[in-house]
């Protein structure tokens, strides 16, 4: 009988392991596909039109998690198109373009004159991906007339087990230790001596006190901080990107993009 009930029990341990397996290898192998919408409205050759340009990752696969990783890049892109933060939210991201494209037609109606079009580009892509970690980082250029259009530099974290998205604070384990670190790579980078006040070339954090950007992005070696403009200086200035290899600050981190 003993026999028989340790053949048993590793019947039940080697399958309990293939799942285990079979569950790793799906999380490595998330792989994603790219998906273009590229779409005009009015007359393009007299710059007199709405031109949409995106570009996405999509996550191919079935699974809760896939689905919940796809939801948020589909919000991301849908939130990029909000002018007017008081205005509704749209439904799909075609929603979001063809509304795009009725503004420009109504702005066109009320100002006849009107010499610009409207333009909208993004870029979304996967920046890493590892067992714990993927990285995605989404470029914009806006523009829906004034004197300039504005790009913008933003990063989603997200576990591709769960489909869960990290919050900026889930990254660190002593993210007052790397403060100290991004702060002082912060001052080599734009010259600003350990003595002098933060602001003191110009930037305008809060308080005069140096804080982390709310766009955190990973690769494999390095962890980007990034800035857009307004974030801390002026649009003239533009954005402001600090990499920081992971190397020097892997104590620091919850999640490390090499595991």
């Amino acid at each position: 009988m003993k026999p028989k009930n340790l053949s048993v029990s590793f019947k039940l341990f080697l399958l309990l392991t293939l799942l285990l397996i079979a569950g790793c290898d799906n999380t490595e192998t998330l792989s994603y596909s790219t998906h273009n919408i590229t779409t005009d409205t009015g007359d393009c050759e007299q710059d007199r039109c709405a031109k949409v340009k995106i570009s996405f990752p999509v996550a191919a696969s079935s699974t809760d998690a896939a689905q919940k990783i796809n939801t948020v890049i589909e919000d991301k892109i849908i939130s990029t198109f909000i002018i007017d933060p008081d205005s509704k939210k749209e439904k799909s991201i075609e929603d979001a373009v063809d509304n795009f494209k009725s503004e420009y037609l109504k702005d066109r109606e009320m100002q006849p004159d009107f010499a610009f079009g409207y333009e909208a580009e993004i870029r979304g892509e996967v920046l890493y991906k590892g067992k714990k970690l993927h990285s995605l980082a989404f470029s914009s250029f806006m523009y829906t007339g004034g004197a300039h259009g504005y790009s913008s530099l933003t990063y989603i974290n997200i576990d591709p087990v769960s489909g869960k998205t990290y919050s900026n604070d889930e990254l660190f384990t002593d993210k007052n230790g790397f403060l100290k670190i991004a702060e002082q790579k912060f001052r080599e980078l734009e010259k600003i001596p350990e003595d002098s006040n933060i602001n003191s070339t110009g930037f305008w954090f809060e308080n005069d006190t140096y804080h982390l950007p709310e766009n955190i992005g990973f690769t494999k070696n390095n962890i980007i901080l990034h800035y857009n403009a307004y974030d801390i200086s002026s649009y003239a200035e533009g954005g402001k990107t600090v990499e920081i290899p992971i190397g020097d600050i892997v104590q620091y981190l919850s999640v490390l993009p090499s595991a």
